[in-house]
């Protein structure tokens, strides 16, 4: 049986660092999952330009939560939010699961960690 991904996935282009673009996709969409894979995912660029990094991985992601929020869907919308090992940057022990501490190295891995705990929270 052959199913046809365009009518079980809508990819969606919007500009992250705008809450009211994200906002009205959503409510324009209407989706009952969102997956979030935007990044600024050089971990070199992330010290170029950490706070365009911070604005789309980290403020990106609580923009989202914050539209699927306003528009009262947190019990019709999972969301997903796409990681990172390099939130264990210099791991302390091998290998990692869920217990092992958080020890973000750069800029991107800082802004995937807020990203992570705004989800969580």
């Amino acid at each position: 049986m052959r199913v046809s991904l365009r009518r079980l996935f809508q990819a969606s282009l919007g500009d992250l660092s705008d809450s009211a673009s994200i906002t009205n996709l959503i409510n324009e969409i209407k989706p009952n999952e969102i997956y979030n894979l935007a990044a600024q995912s050089h971990v070199a660029v992330s010290f170029e330009l950490p706070e365009y990094t911070s604005d789309i991985d980290a403020l990106g992601t609580l923009r989202i939560l914050g539209a699927i929020r306003t528009l009262k869907m947190e019990n019709k919308t999972k969301f997903y939010q796409a990681s990172t090992s390099e939130l264990y940057g210099k791991f302390l022990e091998t290998p990692q699961n869920e217990n092992t501490p958080f020890y973000p190295r750069s800029p991107y891995a800082v802004a995937k960690q807020y990203a992570y705990w705004i989800e969580k929270n």
